[in-house]
C-alpha cells in the first residue's frame, strides 16, 4: 500500500510539472467518458430502467393484428372480442386489465381544469400489485354502470389541486359533467401508464353482443391492455394462448374497421418497458454505437498523447531501469499514472455528464418516454467509473509495455534509440498511425450516421402534409357532457357561436372548427359500403376517417383543393349530404371523376335514407405526422344530418391569422369561456405542435451530430499532434533534405504525405464499416436509405479538409528547419 501511495503521490507531482499534457489528457477523457456517461443515462433510464411495480418483468402488454391488414390505429391495441375469450380461463396469465387515456374536465371551486385520465378496469391496480396511501381502490363490481361514480388521485394532482387535504377522500366532485366521489389518493410516485395521468376512474370492458359472436355488426371495440405472466412463462408462450382465444370469436364488420382487413388475429406479448419505449429505441441505439465512436476516438488520443509522452520521458525511465528498477515495476508505475488519469477524468466526466443529462429535457420532445427517468444515480456513477478505468488503462497499456523495453545503453549514450525497443522505434510509429487510422475510421462511420439522420430529419420535415400551419391558432375545447336531452344541441350552440366571434375578431382571416386537427390525439373512423364499385367487381366496404366541420375550418387549416370546391353555408339548405374527401378516399371508392358523383344510402327506416354528393377533393392530409401513411378521408359538414355524430364534449376551433397566431391566444380563450364558462380550453401554434412532432428525430439528429463533429475535432487533434511530434523527431532528416537540395514544397509535401495516407486509410475503413453497419440503422430513417450516395459523399469531403488543415501547421513547421541548425542541434 506503501509502494502505491508513492506512486499515486509521484503521478500527481507529475502532471503538476506537466500542465500541458495533463490538461489535454483531461479534457481528452473528459469529453469522451462525459458524453458516454450521458448517453449511458439516457439509454439506462428509458429502455433498462425497471418499472416501478413489484416483479415488473413480468408485465406485458397485449395486443393484436390481422395479418396482411393496414390498421388506422395510432397504437398496438386489443379488441374486447380477444380481451373476454381469453379472461375466460388463461393459464399462462395471472389475469388480464384495461384501460384507455383521455382528458377530463374536473370542475372545482376555482374553475374547471384539465387532467389527463385513465379509465381502468379494477384489475388493474392488483396486477400492479399496488394500494392507495389514503383511501382504498376500486372493487371488483365497481366497474357496473351505477357503481362507477368513484375516482382515484395521483399523488401530485392530490397536493396540486387539492392542498394536500385527507379529507378530500369521500368528496364528491363533477368530472365531464357526471357526479364523482373521490375513494382514494395513489402513494407519492406512483404512475400508470405514464406520468401524466393524475386521475384514475373505473371502468369495464365491453362484452361482444352475440351477434359479434355470430358474426354480424356487433359492438366491438378496443383497449389497452396488460397482463402478468405466470412464473416461468414466457411471452411466446402468452401469444400462443391469446392467439387461440382470439380466433374462437368470429370477426364482425366493425372489427375490420378497426384492425382491417387481413389474416386471422395474431395475439402479441410484449414487455411493458419494450412497448412503452419501441418508438425510441432505434435512435436510442444509434446514438449508443455513435457516442462508442467518440469514447475509442478519445482512447486512441490518450494513447498517443501517452506514446508522445513517453519520448519526453525516456530518459527518466531510463534511469530508473539502471538503479534497479525490473520492468514489472515500471509498468507498475505508469500504470498507476493512468490510473490517476482515470480517476480525475472520470470525474471530470461525470460532472459533465450531469450538466448533459439536464439539458436532456430541452432537448427531447415532451412525448418522449421515461424521461423523468433519466437521472445521473448510482448505476451512471459505476459506468463512468468503468469507463474511465477501462479508457485509461488501455490508453496507457501500451505505452508502458513499451517503456519496459528501453535500450539502456543506447538511451543512456544519448541516442535516438533507433531500435526495436522504446517509443521512438518503427513499432511505435506503427502503434501511432494504428491508432491515427482508427481515430479517422470512426470518424468518418459518425459523419455518415449523423449525415443520414440530418438528410432523414430534412426530408420528414419538408414533407408536404396535405395543410398550411403557418399564422394557424388552435383552441382545444372541452365541455362537460351534458346530462340533458339536449345536450348534442347545447354543445352545437357553443361551437357555432365561438366560431362566429371568432371571425369577427380583427387580425382574423378565417375560423372553423371540427371534431380533429391535424396532429390531434383522437381519430374517429367511419366503415360503410363502398360508394362506388367498378364494373363486375363485388362491392367491398369503405373505411375512413371521418372529419365533421364548419364552414371555414378548410379555409384556416389551407386544405389544398385539388377539384371541386368547399363546404358553403348553402351545403346545409338541402337534403343532399355534401361530401369532401381526399385524394386516397378517391382512388380506393370513387369513379375516376368523382366531382358530382351521387349515391344513396340506406338508414334504419326509410326516413333515414340519404343522398349523398362529392362536391371536393383535397389532398391527404397526414394526420398523425409527416411520417404517417396517407389514409382515407371525409369530410362532413355541421351540422350534420339527424342520427349522425355531431361536435359535442370535445372539438377544435382553428383560426387563421394575418399576424403571429400566439398573440390571440388569450382572445380566442376569452371567446370560448363566454360562450361555455365551464369549458377547459389550451391554445397552441400549429407550427409549434407540428415542430413538436418532429421533436424525436430532431433529438437524435442533434446529438449524433455533435458527435460526430466532437469525433471529427478529437481526430484532427490527434493528427496534429501526432504529426507535430513527428516533425520534431525527424528534424535532422529534415535537415538533411534541405541541405542536400529539398524545397520548401518537397519537405511539406513529405509531412502532408504522411499525414493524408493515414487519414485516407481510415477513411477507406470508416467507408467500409459504414456501408455495413449503417443498415441497422433504417429504423431511424426517413426517405433516405441507409447506403445515400449523397452520405458517403459528403462524410469524406468534411473530414479531408479539416485532416489537411491538421497535416498543414506541422507541414510548415518542417518547411521552416534550418538545415545549419538542425545538423548543429544533432
Amino acid at each position: 500500500m506503501e509502494t502505491l501511495l508513492r506512486d499515486v503521490r509521484y503521478a500527481l507531482a507529475m502532471m503538476r510539472r506537466n500542465k500541458g499534457f495533463a490538461a489535454a489528457a483531461l479534457a481528452t477523457l473528459a469529453l469522451g467518458i462525459g458524453a458516454t456517461a450521458a448517453v449511458f443515462s439516457v439509454v439506462y433510464g428509458v429502455l433498462l430502467r425497471p418499472l416501478p411495480y413489484p416483479d415488473a418483468a413480468r408485465l406485458v402488454r397485449l395486443s393484436e393484428e390481422h395479418p396482411g391488414a393496414i390498421s388506422p390505429l395510432p397504437q398496438p391495441m386489443l379488441s374486447n372480442l380477444t380481451y373476454h375469450a381469453w379472461s375466460a380461463s388463461p393459464r399462462t396469465i395471472d389475469g388480464l386489465a384495461a384501460y384507455r387515456s383521455q382528458e377530463q374536465v374536473v370542475s372545482l371551486p376555482g374553475g374547471s381544469v384539465r387532467l389527463m385520465a385513465s379509465a381502468v378496469t379494477p384489475s388493474l391496480f392488483g396486477l400492479l400489485g399496488e394500494s392507495a396511501a389514503i383511501g382504498r381502490m376500486f372493487r371488483a363490481d365497481e366497474d357496473k354502470p351505477g357503481n362507477d361514480g368513484l375516482a382515484l388521485l395521483s399523488d401530485r394532482a392530490w397536493r396540486q389541486y387539492f392542498s394536500g387535504d385527507p379529507a378530500v377522500v369521500g368528496r364528491g366532485y363533477v368530472i365531464d359533467g357526471k357526479p364523482y366521489i373521490i375513494v382514494g389518493v395513489m402513494r407519492s410516485g406512483f404512475y400508470f401508464p405514464d406520468r401524466t395521468t393524475q386521475l384514475w376512474t373505473p371502468t369495464s370492458v365491453l362484452d361482444p353482443l352475440p351477434d359479434a359472436v355470430e358474426g354480424g355488426r356487433g359492438r366491438v371495440t378496443v383497449v389497452n391492455a396488460l397482463a402478468r405472466l405466470k412464473p416461468g412463462v414466457t411471452p411466446e408462450q402468452a401469444e400462443a394462448e391469446g392467439t387461440a382465444a382470439a380466433r374462437t370469436m368470429v370477426q364482425p364488420m366493425a372489427a375490420n374497421l378497426l384492425f382491417g382487413v387481413g389474416g386471422p388475429p395474431v395475439v402479441h406479448a410484449r414487455a411493458v418497458v419494450s412497448e412503452m419505449t419501441s418508438r425510441v429505441r432505434p435512435a436510442l441505439l444509434v446514438l449508443a454505437a455513435g457516442v462508442l465512436c467518440v469514447l475509442l476516438i478519445a482512447c486512441a488520443n490518450v494513447a498517443n498523447l501517452f506514446l508522445s509522452r513517453g519520448v519526453a520521458r525516456q530518459r527518466e525511465v531510463t534511469v530508473r531501469a539502471a538503479i534497479g528498477a525490473s520492468r514489472g515495476r515500471l509498468v507498475r508505475q505508469l500504470m498507476t499514472e493512468s490510473l490517476v488519469f482515470s480517476i480525475v477524468g472520470g470525474g471530470l466526466g461525470l460532472l459533465l455528464s450531469s450538466a448533459l443529462v439536464r439539458l436532456a429535457p430541452l432537448l427531447a420532445s415532451r412525448s418522449f418516454p421515461r424521461l423523468d427517468d433519466i437521472v445521473v444515480d448510482g448505476p451512471t456513477i459505476a459506468f463512468t467509473a468503468v469507463a474511465a478505468l477501462v479508457t485509461t488503462l488501455i490508453a496507457g497499456l501500451a505505452p508502458a509495455l513499451r517503456s519496459a523495453r528501453v535500450d539502456l545503453v543506447e538511451s543512456l549514450r544519448g541516442g535516438d534509440g533507433a531500435t526495436a525497443d522504446g517509443f521512438r522505434g518503427r513499432a511505435s510509429a506503427h502503434l501511432r498511425d494504428g491508432l491515427l487510422i482508427a481515430e479517422a475510421a470512426f470518424a468518418v462511420l459518425l459523419l455518415v450516421a449523423a449525415t443520414l439522420l440530418a438528410r432523414s430529419f430534412v426530408r420528414l420535415t419538408h414533407v408536404d402534409p396535405g395543410y398550411s400551419a403557418d399564422h394557424v391558432l388552435i383552441a382545444e375545447v372541452m365541455l362537460p357532457r351534458r346530462a340533458s336531452p339536449d345536450g348534442d344541441a347545447s354543445a352545437s350552440n357553443v361551437v357555432s357561436a365561438i366560431v362566429e366571434r371568432a371571425r369577427s375578431t380583427p387580425g382574423v382571416i378565417a375560423a372553423g372548427a371540427g371534431n380533429m386537427v391535424p396532429l390531434d390525439k383522437s381519430t374517429m373512423l367511419s366503415a360503410f359500403p363502398s360508394p362506388w364499385t367498378p364494373a363486375g367487381a363485388e362491392r367491398k366496404p369503405a373505411r375512413s376517417v371521418t372529419y365533421i366541420v364548419t364552414t371555414g375550418y378548410a379555409e384556416s387549416l389551407g386544405l389544398r383543393v385539388k377539384k371541386g370546391r368547399l363546404f358553403t353555408d348553402a351545403d346545409l339548405a338541402t337534403g343532399i349530404d355534401s361530401w369532401i374527401v381526399n385524394e386516397e378516399f378517391a382512388r380506393q371508392y370513387l369513379p375516376a371523376d368523382p366531382i358530382g358523383y351521387q349515391w344513396e344510402t340506406s338508414g334504419a327506416t326509410p326516413s333515414d335514407n340519404r343522398t349523398n354528393v362529392v362536391v371536393g377533393i383535397v389532398a391527404n392530409v397526414l394526420k398523425n405526422g409527416n411520417d404517417s401513411a396517407p389514409q382515407a378521408e371525409t369530410y362532413h359538414p355541421f351540422p350534420v344530418p339527424r342520427n349522425q355524430t355531431q361536435l359535442s364534449g370535445r372539438f377544435q376551433v382553428a383560426v387563421r391569422t394575418a399576424g403571429d397566431p400566439s398573440a390571440l391566444a388569450p382572445v380566442l380563450r376569452d371567446i370560448v369561456r363566454t360562450a361555455a364558462p365551464d369549458a377547459a380550453v389550451e391554445t397552441v401554434a400549429l407550427t409549434k405542435r407540428l415542430a413538436e412532432s418532429v421533436d424525436e428525430p430532431r433529438f437524435a439528429m442533434t446529438v449524433l451530430v455533435t458527435f460526430a463533429a466532437l469525433a471529427l475535432a478529437l481526430a484532427s487533434v490527434g493528427l496534429y499532434g501526432v504529426l507535430s511530434y513527428s516533425v520534431s523527431q525527424r528534424r535532422r532528416e529534415l535537415g538533411v533534405r534541405a541541405a542536400l537540395g529539398a524545397s520548401r514544397r518537397d519537405l511539406i509535401a513529405l509531412v502532408l504525405r504522411g499525414g493524408l495516407a493515414v487519414t485516407a486509410i481510415g477513411l477507406t475503413l470508416g467507408i467500409v464499416a459504414a456501408a455495413v453497419l449503417t443498415r441497422l440503422m433504417q429504423a431511424a430513417l426517413f426517405g433516405v436509405t441507409p447506403l445515400d450516395p449523397v452520405s458517403f459523399i459528403a462524410a469524406p469531403l468534411m473530414l479531408l479538409p479539416v485532416a489537411f488543415a491538421a497535416c498543414w501547421l506541422p507541414a510548415a513547421r518542417a518547411a521552416s528547419v534550418d538545415p545549419a541548425d538542425a545538423l548543429r542541434n544533432e
